[in-house]
């Protein structure tokens, strides 16, 4: 009987912080178009992605920023432009939000996720919500 109580005690505790858990967005920006653009065009779209994650940081949400994630491994060799995308598709699945930084119309991946997101019924944000 004890061993229940604890048990329950321990449920609620979980749901209680599952629920003051942050609210997970993507930040969605144009980068390296599939490697096609240069050096300082990547680094200006890196810190406009970066920009607009610490913009959301500061308004209470957790980040996930594709370029911090798996660019890099791309970048490297060892990964394919692909196997980015679907890395980062599937984790657009799991957040709760995707941003979608100015320009992100121009970028080959950022198509691919906007419409990912649209089919998959994930809230898009074109805009950062004023502070509360």
């Amino acid at each position: 009987m004890k061993m229940r109580s604890v048990k329950k005690m321990e449920m609620c505790t979980e749901m209680k912080q599952s629920k003051s858990l942050k609210p997970v967005i993507y930040i969605a920006g144009r980068y390296s178009d599939g490697g096609s653009l240069n050096n300082e065009e990547k680094w200006k779209n890196r810190n406009i992605l970066r920009y607009y994650s610490i913009k959301f940081m500061k308004r209470g949400y957790a980040v996930i920023c594709p370029i911090e994630n798996d660019e890099w491994a791309y970048e490297d060799g060892i990964i394919s432009y692909e196997d980015t995308l679907d890395s980062d598709l599937a984790i657009i699945k799991r957040c709760d939000a995707i941003f979608f930084c100015p320009g992100w119309e121009k970028g080959k991946g950022t198509m691919v996720e906007h419409n990912f997101a649209e089919k998959n019924g994930i809230k898009i944000m074109l805009e950062v919500p004023e502070r509360e």
